[in-house]
């Protein structure tokens, strides 16, 4: 029982704040409370009949681990959901590596402090019998709390997911083994029938975004020139600059949407592959999604690559290389329907200063802290909008390569997700989506048809705004296979 009243002051405070936050009273923080010091109880008089020494060990683990979690809960406002956790599963360590320092240490120099407590504090073992004694009377005061207070349940029902995100050590506990078995679960992926190709030598340029709002663009009406290159395109009517909401508000989720048609199908590379089409995947980030394509190099890999096609090796690191690495692509597949995914550093948090040179700093000054919170907001803001504007520069130098090209060419960019800088207490994305603000689900999306195809496609007119399941179809048209069963023609932008 200690230890859940320590667990619960220490660690739980971000779940007691909530709960007054959303106007549930102190009425409904009490019962919080008492749920959660009798389920507590219930787990680790469980645990205890494992022996002493394991009880010791799993209290003086669990408590580090509230502590980290606790961190990212108090400083992102992270909630540590079965996506979230998912999430966690397929970090490497680069982007986990920009979470550490700041005030983290001070967290894990608490979580150790109280493991040291609980390690070294004398426990007796008790008998089985007075153990069951134990486990029942808190069961029965978990029971009998909750049949007198049933008006309160539906406050848990409205805020189940949010509950669950901030509770630990259950948040990350119980969601973490709910991430890992989803993973578990995969079943071979249906493909579609092929059917023949229409287009010969044709380049699509799929660019995806990492982390970039729309609302920071200023083609899109933002108070900051952040994109002034695209604006000139547009402004030259040689882009269109199109508004889209994203699906998800992480990676996962939203390239799934991106790149699948079909739930349980293969998705875009996969299929053009199969069709014949030379597909080739670029990225500076780790973990693509698992695909047989004809190029998909390694990290390392690719900056050798880099350096053999003579780019600087100051900018191998950084989103501009993939840009700049295009017309090379073109040589090394020059008669072929190539299709380039090129899936960008972009914008991702928390450190958006690692995603651009050191040398590129329109905006000034910037939070160079990894600790958003304790950045002023103009220049977290700042840091932030010299990843757009780097972005503005990757796009141009693509549209560039592809205008010079006498081969038929189409970019599409689009982001994954959006991001917080801040708003309403929000920092990077990731929140649910039911509850997730704007800034982390509207994106750009920007297409460019060079003037090698425009005679042969168009782009339908403009709706207000689209979802990333155009991509699919819209890449289909462009290599001429509105014939295949995997197309839709109500999901194609061309015409």
């Amino acid at each position: 029982m200690l230890y859940s009243v320590v667990s619960l002051v220490f660690f739980n405070l971000p779940l007691l704040s909530f709960v007054l936050k959303e106007n549930g009273g102190f009425g409904m923080a009490f019962s919080v409370c008492v749920a959660y010091i009798c389920a507590t109880n219930m787990v680790f008089v469980a645990l205890s009949v494992l022996g002493l020494v394991v009880l010791r060990f799993l209290l003086a683990l669990f408590s580090l681990l509230n502590a980290l979690a606790l961190y990212f809960v108090g400083t992102y406002h992270a909630l540590l959901t079965r996506e979230m956790m998912g999430n966690v599963l397929r970090t490497n360590f680069n982007e986990a590596s920009a979470f550490l320092g700041g005030h983290l240490w001070a967290y894990v120099l608490l979580g150790l402090v109280v493991g040291a407590v609980f390690w070294v504090l004398p426990l007796k073992t008790a008998p089985l019998r007075n153990k069951a004694y134990f486990f029942l009377g808190s069961g029965l005061v978990f029971a009998l709390w909750g049949a007198i207070h049933t008006k309160q349940w539906l406050f848990f029902d409205r805020h189940a997911k949010t509950i669950g995100g901030l509770v630990a050590p259950y948040n990350y506990s119980i969601n973490t083994a709910r991430a890992a078995l989803l993973s578990l679960k995969k079943t071979p992926l249906k493909r579609f029938a092929l059917v023949p190709l229409q287009a010969q030598g044709r380049v699509v340029v799929l660019a995806i975004g990492e982390s970039a709002r729309r609302a920071n663009y200023g083609i899109y009406g933002y108070n900051k020139p952040t994109t002034p290159k695209l604006q000139e395109l547009l402004n030259h009517h040689e882009i269109l600059a199109l508004k889209a909401t994203s699906c998800a508000t992480y990676t996962t989720a939203a390239l799934s949407c991106i790149l699948n048609a079909k739930r349980g199908y293969e998705n875009l590379p996969l299929f053009l592959h199969r069709q014949g089409v030379k597909v080739v995947w670029l990225s500076l980030n780790d973990g693509p999604p698992p695909m047989d394509v004809d190029w998909s190099p390694p990290l390392l890999e690719l900056h050798r690559w880099f350096r053999q096609v003579g780019l600087d090796p100051k900018i191998i690191d950084y989103d501009e290389a993939l840009a700049l690495a295009l017309p090379h692509l073109l040589a090394r597949y020059p008669k072929d329907n190539l299709l380039v995914i090129l899936h960008l550093k972009g914008s991702h948090g928390p450190l958006y200063v690692d995603k651009i040179p050191k040398d590129f700093a329109p905006f000034k000054p910037i939070c160079t802290h990894n600790e958003l919170d304790a950045c002023q907001s103009a220049a977290l803001i700042n840091a932030y909008d010299n990843t757009i504007a780097y972005n503005d520069r990757v796009l141009d130098l693509a549209i560039h390569a592809l205008h010079h090209t006498p081969r038929q060419a189409v970019l599409l960019y689009m982001s994954d997700h959006g991001e917080s800088l801040g708003e309403h207490g929000l920092y990077l994305h990731g929140t649910p989506y039911l509850i997730a603000p704007d800034f982390q689900k509207q994106v750009p999306f920007i297409v460019y048809l060079n003037p090698a195809i425009k005679t042969s496609l168009q782009a339908k007119p403009i709706k207000p705004n689209y979802h990333q399941d155009v991509i699919f179809s819209s890449v289909l048209h462009a290599f001429g296979l509105q014939k295949s069963p995997a197309y839709n023609p109500s999901l194609d932008i061309f015409q």
